[in-house]
């Protein structure tokens, strides 16, 4: 049992989805439903970030490593009756920490899978840590099936941004050390994922953003160089009129409008805004870049793949966040609550998102929040009415040993095999 709960490390705050961590902070109740303020200050969190932040305690060099600690077990390959479409992009993210779960991965439905990640040094331009990239058999298996792989450049929190972008010499030793390893691997190219870039240095980020997408493709000029952006560009660091010449695609982090920021308990990705859940939502989002200047068809939409679970004053939509439990992933929600407690989760349909309301172990208030196939259902056609590229998967591995949101995936934007 220990070791089961070990296995929720998979979640995108790691260990703690686990366990009811009662050192957390209350969060006070809200007189509004609207993401707070905090979430524009630089102490926000992202779920990338987070990520990485939780895993880092662990020093392991190899995937079976990884595997052991989550008692991995290999499924075999859902979806199989489908292929990619020619007009859509499916576009996953595949953790480190997930190990060797791409053994279950229907790469012939992907598009892209982009390996999380290099994890960049600010002061010299190298890496901290690029994980398993130079020997992870993901890459192998992708391109066996036509697949493309995308190394993700990470860098995150406003101070390691600000030291990145004032060194021009750590800037081209990067550009050097990803020629480098894209070449190893045959890769298709980037993924950049620079958050908590102070508004200050927009200027830098995306001379920066230029300069490196010449350099690589004066290399190669098959590779493609794309961005994640975040759900709100609250310090317009993003200067898309000068960039988008430079960047093939984009992918948008539509998650985690509310979390452990929040002040009340709500949707982890709203798909429109609302006088409950407020302005900020997926279409207010991929309005404002769509605006900006980002054509549709390079727009690709990412959705969590986990929810958020809160302790709430009461029952009521929305109900005030007295504590922030955990972001437990898709597999760890359909086995605690869908299938061994057979709870109803219930569609909300201003937000198109599912949430149960329940008892604690304690009798108190609870809330969890997450996407299920019928709510995914809903934003699939939502980015099949608005001409975008296709889904992005936060991240791929979260729903380990469960077939259906792959079935989804290939039902809405995949070909079947004759």
């Amino acid at each position: 049992m220990l070791c089961f709960l070990i296995a929720i490390g998979l979640a995108i705050c790691g260990l703690s989805a686990c366990f009811d961590k009662s050192e957390r902070p209350e969060h006070t109740a809200a007189s509004d439903s609207t993401v707070p303020d905090k979430r524009q200050t630089q102490t926000f969190i992202g779920p990338h970030h987070e990520q990485t932040r939780q895993y880092s305690y662990y020093a392991f060099e190899r995937e079976s490593q990884w595997d052991s600690l989550n008692e991995l077990k290999v499924y075999g390959r859902p979806a199989a009756a489908f292929s990619a479409h020619p007009d859509y992009k499916i576009f996953g993210w595949h953790v480190y920490a997930g190990g060797s779960a791409y053994r279950s991965y229907n790469f012939d439905l992907l598009w892209a899978v982009a390996y999380f990640s290099y994890d960049l040094d600010p002061h010299s331009g190298g890496y901290k840590t690029i994980h398993q990239w130079k020997n992870s058999a993901l890459v192998d298996s992708a391109h066996r099936h036509g697949c493309k792989v995308f190394l993700t450049v990470t860098n995150f929190g406003e101070k390691n941004n600000r030291i990145f972008l004032d060194k021009p010499k750590a800037q081209r030793q990067l550009g050097d050390s990803l020629t480098a390893l894209l070449r190893l691997r045959g890769a298709a190219g980037i993924n950049i994922d620079f958050e908590s870039v102070p508004g200050s240095h927009r200027q830098q980020f995306a001379d920066w953003i230029i300069s490196l997408s010449k350099r690589l493709k004066t290399a190669n000029p098959a590779w493609q160089v794309s961005l994640a952006l975040y759900a709100v560009d609250y310090h317009k660091v993003f200067d898309i009129a000068a960039i988008d010449s430079h960047i093939d695609f984009y992918t948008l982090m539509g998650y985690d409008y509310y979390g452990g920021f929040s002040q009340v308990a709500g949707p982890v990705a709203p798909l429109h805004s609302s006088t409950m859940w407020g302005e900020a939502s997926i279409e207010s989002s991929v309005n404002y870049y769509l605006n900006a200047g980002i054509r549709a068809g390079k727009l690709i939409l990412g959705l969590p793949y986990y929810g958020a679970e809160w302790r709430v004053a009461d029952e009521k939509l929305p109900s005030a966040a007295r504590r922030f439990i955990s972001h437990p992933p898709y597999r760890f929600v359909k086995h605690k609550y869908a299938d061994s407690l057979k709870m109803k989760f219930r569609l909300d349909e201003q937000s198109a998102s599912t949430y149960l309301s329940f008892k604690g172990p304690a009798g108190d208030e609870r809330q969890l929040w997450y996407d299920d196939s019928l709510s995914l259902a809903i934003k699939y056609e939502w980015i099949k009415s608005k001409g975008l590229a296709g889904p992005g998967i936060w991240a791929l591995g979260y729903d380990h040993g469960h077939e259906e949101l792959w079935n989804l995936l290939g039902r809405e934007f995949g070909r079947v095999v004759e």
